[in-house]
């Protein structure tokens, strides 16, 4: 039985000497700024005479002068120095809430404009910078990314958690490289030492002033970031047919490489190997994460894994990859072929036994739609192969064309007809279902009321020069005219019943087809307003009405509204009394 320190000496006492560049190949550590800082005319001419500074690249020499630092390259350079509230400065980028500089190119063919956090290439190396003063520096500008070193010593294996912080002040940058977390793997069990420990309610971490051997293993690395190069050879190690090196491969494309919570699995469940052999390392990786969300919450930022994970859905009494997970060996290989995941097998799981569905026709389907998707269809009891093709042809989701069957169900539709379950366009069989739906949902009263309205404007009906209008003739036909036109007419029908009613411009040969929307007030004869396919708005910018278009309206206006007159409302004749009737039988 080890020590503490013993453990403690496998721990290497420095990162590998390249551990920065590595973290730059992989995209961290990228952060690099320009600072600058205001300088007195004497300050910027003694500069121009050091050989630090490499480049004078203000616009004048009677401007203001700045400073500039690159801390990528390490270069300084002078620029114009522009004062928070600065007048040119507020013209250059539109506002003057920051100081900033300009910066003239070597043939002063162009002066650029830049304030404080803006993005900017350094001149000097070409490297891509954030601008900063020298005061938002004063306490610098960190860099952290934690990673993981994997080495071996005294036939253990060692994982150690580093961070890395890169700081950047003024003029310079400091680099702090400090190993937090340690699990040595060792005799079957994992055995982990702390030399840090986090305060979840401050943020930060805290010194425990020597490496410390923990009594409960919490897996606080979760899916690291792993130093890949160089990997050491396991062999000789308690882990060297865990196939350790293989899973992380396999799972690293998917974000679920957990190597300490699979080093737990192993140890419980030697048969897992026999997974990451059959290329199913990412399907391993996503049941440890599945199975840490369910028992600690979401994301290893919510809580530390400190049981080895499950996976129930694995039967580890059999050794077998594809008896191992529910599958045969054809099934397997389909499964794999197909690039399904872990969703998609359960999936198959839970409706294999539920319902009448083959394993091609599944994973078919759910390759096509998703899990989600499949497991509704399926639910629903639909044919999932013709769903999946239909969807497919008609570059609809599950979703909308199961709402429209909803609709359609309210609506009164006979869906036991093929042709009206699967209609020929969705969209547009999805517009008029919702259509229907809402006409149903308008009252008596209106309905009426929208068709005396409608009978009393009948005189306003023209025809000039290939256009024609009308006025609406019902609800429903305001509803399709705003499901077609992607505007909001479809509400108007109270309006239409009190006097402000909408027409229809439309081609003369093309009658049927919504083209413009007109709502006027008869009872004034102004026109309200006029509007086409979602009122002239297209990407965030307004379109203008046709010429042609507005000037119909202009004519049909003065030659027909100006001269038309609304009718008065048609009135039932009044039933006689049956003691009239009768006297005027007498």
């Amino acid at each position: 039985m080890r020590t503490t320190e013993e453990y403690a000496a496998m721990i290497p006492t420095a990162p590998p000497f390249d551990l920065v560049g590595y973290l730059r190949e992989k995209g961290k550590m990228q952060t690099e700024v320009i600072s600058y800082k205001w300088l007195g005319r004497d300050d910027a001419d003694s500069w121009m005479d050091c050989e630090d500074c490499q480049k004078d690249l203000r616009p004048s020499a009677a401007t203001k002068s700045a400073l500039m630092w690159c801390s990528a390259c390490g270069g300084r350079f002078l620029a114009e120095y522009i004062p928070r509230g600065n007048t040119a400065a507020s013209n250059a980028w539109g506002g003057a809430g920051y100081s900033g500089v300009r910066i003239a190119d070597a043939e002063v063919t162009e002066i650029i404009s830049y304030r404080e956090y803006d993005k900017l290439c350094c001149p000097l190396c070409g490297a891509e910078t954030v601008l900063y003063s020298t005061n938002s520096l004063r306490y610098g500008l960190g860099n952290q990314e934690f990673v993981v070193v994997p080495t071996v010593a005294e036939s253990c294996l060692v994982l150690t958690q580093w961070c890395i912080e890169r700081r950047i002040y003024d003029g310079r940058a400091a680099m702090c490289e400090t190993a937090v977390n340690a699990y040595i793997a060792v005799g079957g069990k994992i055995i982990k030492l702390a030399h840090y420990q986090r305060n979840a309610m401050a943020g930060t971490w805290q010194s425990l002033g020597e490496w410390k051997r923990r009594a409960k293993l919490a897996d606080d690395i979760g899916a690291p970031l792993m130093y890949g190069r160089d990997l050491p050879d396991l062999a000789g190690t308690c882990v060297e047919n865990a196939k350790l090196w293989e899973y992380m491969e396999q799972a690293e494309a998917g974000g679920t490489a957990y190597p300490v919570a699979y080093l737990r699995l192993y140890f419980k469940h030697p048969a897992v190997e026999n997974l990451i052999t059959a290329g199913l390392g990412k399907l391993v990786g996503t049941g440890i994460r599945d199975d840490h969300r369910h028992r600690y919450g979401y994301g290893y930022s919510t809580g530390s894994m400190t049981a080895a994970p499950k996976l129930d859905w694995v039967n580890w009494k059999e050794n077998r990859p594809a008896r191992m997970i529910g599958l045969d060996k054809q099934q397997l290989k389909t499964w794999q072929q197909m690039g399904l995941g872990l969703a998609c097998l359960m999936v198959w799981k839970k409706h294999k036994l539920a319902n009448d569905v083959s394993f091609a026709d599944c994973c078919t389907l759910m390759a096509a739609v998703g899990p989600t998707s499949a497991d509704e269809i399926l639910m629903a009891g639909v044919p999932p192969i013709r769903t999946a093709n239909y969807l497919k042809r008609q570059g609809q989701a599950w979703n909308y064309l199961e709402d429209y069957w909803r609709m359609a169900r309210l609506a009164g539709y006979d869906l036991d007809q093929d042709v009206v379950r699967w209609p020929k366009v969705l969209q547009r069989a999805h517009d008029r279902a919702a259509a229907a739906v809402k006409y149903q949902k308008i009252n008596s009263t209106t309905k009426e009321a929208f068709a005396k309205m409608t009978d009393r404007c009948q005189g306003l009906a023209w025809e000039h020069d290939g256009i024609c209008i009308r006025p609406a003739a019902s609800p429903l036909e305001l509803i399709e005219e705003g499901n077609t036109l992607r505007h909001c007419v479809g509400g108007y029908s109270e309006s239409h019943a009190m006097g402000k009613i909408i027409l229809f411009v439309r081609h003369t040969r093309r009658p049927d087809r919504s083209w413009y929307t007109l709502n006027i007030n008869v009872l004034t004869k102004e026109e309200i307003q006029l509007h086409g396919y979602r009122n002239e708005m297209v990407d965030g910018k307004r379109l203008k009405i046709p010429q042609r278009v507005r000037e119909f309206v202009d004519l049909w206006e003065r030659e027909v509204l100006a001269e038309w007159q609304l009718p008065p409302e048609k009135t039932a004749p009044k039933k006689k009394s049956r003691f009239a009737a009768a006297a005027s039988v007498a």
